[in-house]
């Protein structure tokens, strides 16, 4: 029996070892069972600093929202969950294309149902797409991706009440003509502004709150919907696909701070921590945790960070000053001062983007000279005389972002007042003409294919009175033709090339200053199995399984039996652990 003396040293050392131990975030509080998966049950929890307005899909826009709405409804096609984002079947089981590309027959599949149980008809297609396109019914955001299905306009302009590209020779089967061959049409299919919804629901709740309460034909149902707090969802037993989701419910929580997102991650209350849940602390101090670290995701986005300037206002109606601007802005200190969650982008198409080129010919860059040479061009070799205004919107990131372009800036002359605005404000305030001089703006995407990053924020048509698109408000006439030849070519190298040359435009005419691609950071539970971040949706959970029931994390009084050898049973009465 040891003496009194040296059981107090024993206990002492094992006290010093607990305390060395004793930060639970150093190390997960909870691991799976060790089962064989995939399985079935178990909730995942999750949260965002944001708040969705709604989960219709006509109108679901911003990166919240669509969260919702990809878990609640479904499209006659979908995104494979790996790999290059390759269209594959969802309610459509197969389909065919004929007439060198305009007309599209898709055949439903004989499972596919509403979460009320309803089987899915080709008419439930027709009417939601009308419903969608409508813009005396709901203004929806993403219309213009579908405008070459034969009479989109007159049903826009109010000529017609119905769309004569969709027919329904039976119940499971319909067929969709355009005008001209699309070769982006699959994709915009894939998107949720796309999806179905069963006109009894939609006309019992009305538009509004059919966006919080209604059904759909997604993995997900809504159980409970708490405004600016927490969504409920519960698996859809009719979806198509019996062996998705596996899990039996996810808890969505919105309008949760980034800091208390990851203070309840780490202490086991959400099994999801990401971008959006990270400040550059919490992303620094994770990378360093050992125990963590086989948990840790970094993915490279499909996104472009940028600086748009408004061609319409002063002093960037003059190209020189815009040019300027380019090659004031030195990337690599911004990448730096986000500890490299982001990569230098010298033009508009990301990596994984077709028609990406490393060696990009005339490449935005870091030149000071340059940037001076042009200001000179410009008609201000000594600066510009008037103070610019640089919106921003709320939140560490665009404020870091912010003075240290308004530091690069005042080199050549410009001297920027910064204005941080709420998002609301700032994006309505963005597609606004004569609002915004120059705003921080990027583009993340929709589907993969260099038409959704040159369209919608530089095609004229995307010029509005209200919200436009098109937040430079930049207008080239030969850039649009090339754009619009370019999303019939039937060659795809030469449609490639052609958006190529359309970047070159960007690049000579410079609406925006590129500045970034992301990189997205997620970490999960230990249980948390099948976690891969899709190509296109942001956090859908319809993949993963739980590895449950859990279990207490015991890698800390391992770690402590380990140090005390043949004297950890003092520091760990109850037996091994």
């Amino acid at each position: 029996m040891p003496s009194i003396r040296r059981a107090s040293a024993v206990v002492a050392l094992a006290l010093t070892a607990l305390a060395a131990c004793r930060d639970p975030h150093t190390h997960p509080r909870y691991e799976g069972a060790g089962l064989p998966g995939p399985r079935r049950g178990g909730t995942f929890r999750f949260a965002m600093d944001g708040d969705v307005g709604t989960a219709d899909p006509a109108l679901s826009a911003d990166t919240t929202s669509m969260i919702a709405t990809r878990m609640l409804h479904e499209c006659l096609v979908d995104y494979a969950a790996r790999g290059t984002a390759d269209v594959v079947p969802a309610l459509a089981e197969r389909w065919e294309v004929t007439d060198e590309g305009r007309t599209y027959t898709f055949h439903l599949r004989p499972s596919a149902r509403f979460g009320n149980g309803r089987a899915v008809t080709s008419r439930d297609f027709v009417w939601s797409w009308e419903r969608m396109l409508n813009p005396r019914r709901v203004p929806s955001p993403g219309a213009d991706n579908y405008r070459l299905i034969d009479g989109y306009d007159d049903l826009r302009e109010g000529r017609a009440q119905h769309l004569r590209g969709l027919t329904t020779p039976d119940d499971r089967t319909l067929v969709v003509r355009l005008s001209g061959p699309d070769r982006t049409f699959l994709h915009a299919l894939a998107l949720r502004f796309a999806a179905v919804v069963p006109r009894e629901s939609v006309e019992a709740l009305g538009d509004a709150r059919y966006g919080t309460e209604g059904v759909g034909a997604g993995p997900f149902l809504v159980e409970h919907w708490e405004p600016g707090f927490r969504i409920t969802f519960r698996r859809n037993p009719y979806y198509w696909d019996p062996e998705r989701p596996r899990v039996d419910g996810v808890i969505f929580e919105v309008s949760i701070a980034r800091h208390l997102q990851f203070m309840r991650f780490l202490s086991g209350e959400l099994e999801l921590a990401h971008n959006y849940s990270l400040s550059t602390a919490d992303y620094l101090w994770i990378g360093r945790q050992t125990a963590w670290r086989p948990y840790l995701q970094r993915t490279p986005m499909a996104t472009i960070g940028a600086f748009m300037m408004n061609t319409e206002m002063r002093p960037f109606d003059n190209v020189h000053v815009r040019r300027a601007v380019t090659f004031a802005i030195d990337r690599d200190a911004l990448c730096r001062a986000r500890n490299y969650r982001i990569q230098p982008a010298w033009g508009l198409l990301p990596p994984s983007i077709p028609g990406h080129r490393d060696a990009l010919p005339n490449a935005q860059r870091f030149d000071p000279a340059e940037a001076r040479r042009e200001m000179a061009l410009a008609g201000y070799p000594n600066g510009y005389p008037d103070e610019v205004e640089l919106w921003i919107g709320e939140g560490e990131a665009g404020l870091v972002y912010g003075q240290l372009i308004q530091a690069d800036l005042a080199r050549i002359g410009l001297r920027v007042r910064i204005k941080q605005a709420s998002g609301a404000v700032y994006y309505g305030a963005l597609g606004r003409p004569g609002t915004v001089p120059m705003g921080f703006t990027g583009w993340q995407m929709d589907y993969p294919d260099p038409a959704n990053f040159i369209e919608p924020s530089f095609h004229s048509r995307n010029i509005q009175p209200e919200n436009s698109a098109n937040h430079a408000f930049y207008r080239n006439a030969a850039f649009d033709a090339l754009v619009d030849r370019a999303r019939v070519e039937p060659d795809r190298a030469r449609r490639i090339a052609m958006y190529q040359e359309a970047e070159q435009m960007l690049l000579r005419d410079a609406p925006w200053a590129f500045v970034y691609n992301a990189v997205d950071l997620s970490v999960v539970q230990p249980y948390v199995k099948n976690w891969v971040p899709h190509p296109v949706w942001n956090y859908y959970p319809g993949d993963l399984w739980l590895d449950l029931p859990t279990r207490a994390w015991r890698a800390a009084r391992r770690d402590l039996a380990a140090a005390l050898g043949p004297l950890a049973h003092l520091a760990n009465p109850g037996g091994a652990p």
